[in-house]
């Protein structure tokens, strides 16, 4: 932060951080203490901090079919709803095709964005998500650079 003067921190994949736990200390605990120092560091730096955690959860339904995953598949659980300001899901059903659901599954700030869902297919040749629904792309002027 201090060297690159960075706006926006990554931290992608979660679980390929290096965890130091307090001895004797629950993992829930940890990420909770985690989640809030992350916090902590994106105030005090002015900067957006993005987590990417996976599930580690089974994401099967009870019928044995793959089911749509939720911040509280993720180890650690409440903590990643609880404490996260947006809650972004990117579900594949079938890992070989190109489609996907894009879920926001919370937005804490109503300016920030809003609760819902898209249905996308990735075009390999463009590397773009495009929408399934027909919807146009919105324009250049409501892009957002960062």
């Amino acid at each position: 932060m201090l060297r690159y003067g960075i706006r926006i921190l990554v931290i992608d994949p979660w679980n390929q951080v290096e965890h130091a736990r307090e001895r004797g200390e629950p993992m829930v605990d940890y990420i909770g203490r985690s989640l809030r120092a992350l916090v902590r560091f994106g105030k005090l730096y002015q900067c957006i901090v993005i987590v990417v955690a996976h599930p580690t959860k089974d994401v099967s339904g009870k019928d044995g079919q793959v089911r749509i995953p939720t911040p509280y598949d993720i180890d650690g659980a409440a903590h990643w709803f609880n404490r996260a300001d947006h809650c972004i899901i990117v579900h594949r059903p079938k890992q070989d095709q190109n489609e996907a659901t894009i879920i926001v599954a919370k937005a804490r700030f109503d300016e920030a964005g809003k609760k819902g869902r898209v249905e996308m297919k990735y075009d390999p040749v463009t590397s773009r998500f495009l929408r399934l629904d027909g919807t146009p792309e919105p324009s250049e002027d409501m892009r957002l650079d960062y």
